[in-house]
């Protein structure tokens, strides 16, 4: 479920990054997990957010300056209820394990080390 914020301020966050929207005495808290940076708006300034508190990753951030301030648009892919989907770090772990088997398979393989070492014969010069 992707969301748009406009925030009032300048709080440019980087693609990918996680964050944790939550409120804090009538105050909507955005919090970057990564480094710890806590951006609080207003409630009275944000749309409905529904269910708070939430997590999301950062999809796209863009900071204007206009003339009556700075604005950030905010686009996050929310997963309400706080938990984060970490799917495509499974989906790697599991194509980096079978690049590991398969590499160890080639070595079995092509070092042979299935076989006992031949003895070398004598040289005569």
């Amino acid at each position: 479920m992707a969301v748009t914020l406009i925030l009032p301020l300048s709080a440019p966050l980087g693609v990918g990054r996680i964050v944790a929207v939550d409120e804090e005495s009538r105050a909507v808290r955005i919090r970057d997990l990564t480094t710890g940076v806590v951006y609080r708006v207003p409630g009275s300034v944000l749309p409905e957010l529904g269910a708070l508190p939430w997590r999301g990753r950062v999809e796209a951030c863009t900071v204007l300056a206009t003339e009556e301030g700075v604005v950030t648009e905010l686009v996050l892919d929310a997963v309400p209820g706080g938990a984060v989907d970490l799917r495509g770090s499974a989906i790697a772990l599991e194509g980096a394990s079978a690049a590991a088997a398969a590499a160890k398979a080639q070595a079995a393989v092509w070092g042979g080390t299935d076989r006992p070492p031949q003895e070398e014969t004598p040289r005569f010069w």
